[in-house]
């Protein structure tokens, strides 16, 4: 892993979208021209991720993301980050990988295709290993999986998640710690075993098991704690 600025180290801590663009912003008016590989991309996947065109999403309440979003913000300048709109397309798709795993039923080969536009959306085509992929434009893009990760785990700790008996009684932080465990592992791992995706997915997965471990110190991994929940690998 590569040194980091100590304003990108903030960049990717943080998950409030203006901060983010603020801390973003700072560093690249310290940055030395011309932009690096891995700074175009922090830009791309940036602009990408905060501005959602109008389009229909998988089911309605999770919004408009769908796989060539990316598009109108790659066009958009290169050298500068967008100010960030309402919406975060990254999070949708990892909620919409979440409901797939959650309800794929007795066919979840009818979702691949659905699945395989949440992966492009969610630009998993930089992959590392893969022909053509920069290392750099890699890492940015897994930094900035492990950042959606850490703002879905914001998420977990509100009074309606995991609510119990039609939501009319609140979950106590066991119930709470491993649904969010479970959770994580079916929006990563979980879905990718259902529809043998583990190559296409390898870098949400890390990013998923690295961000679960550093918030969860006690676990070796996202696996060992899945299991330790009572998750069973290999099933759905």
């Amino acid at each position: 892993m590569t040194e980091l600025h100590p304003l990108l180290r903030e960049y990717y801590d943080e998950i409030d979208p203006g901060k983010r663009f603020r801390h973003l912003t700072a560093y690249l008016a310290e940055a030395e021209p011309p932009l690096s590989a891995a700074d175009s991309c922090r830009i791309a996947l940036f602009n990408t991720r905060y501005h959602i065109p109008a389009s229909s999403g998988l089911f309605g309440f999770l919004g408009r993301s769908r796989a060539d979003d990316h598009k109108a913000a790659d066009s958009a300048d290169p050298a500068a980050p967008l100010p960030p709109e309402e919406g975060d397309l990254f999070l949708r798709e990892i909620i919409t990988l979440l409901s797939i795993c959650k309800n794929a039923g007795f066919r979840p080969q009818k979702y691949r295709n659905t699945v395989l536009k949440s992966l492009r959306a969610l630009r998993l085509e930089e992959i590392p290993g893969r022909e053509g992929t920069d290392e750099a434009r890699a890492e940015a893009l897994y930094l900035e999986l492990r950042n959606t990760v850490r703002r879905y785990f914001s998420t977990c700790h509100s009074s309606s998640y995991g609510r119990k008996l039609l939501g009319f009684n609140t979950s106590d932080d066991r119930d709470k710690e491993r649904l969010r465990c479970l959770d994580t592992w079916n929006f990563s791992f979980g879905i990718a075993d259902l529809l043998g995706l583990r190559e296409e997915m390898d870098l949400l997965c890390r990013a998923a098991n690295d961000e679960y471990v550093a918030s969860a110190p006690e676990a070796e991994s996202l696996e060992s704690a899945f299991k330790a929940f009572g998750g069973e690998t290999g099933k759905h």
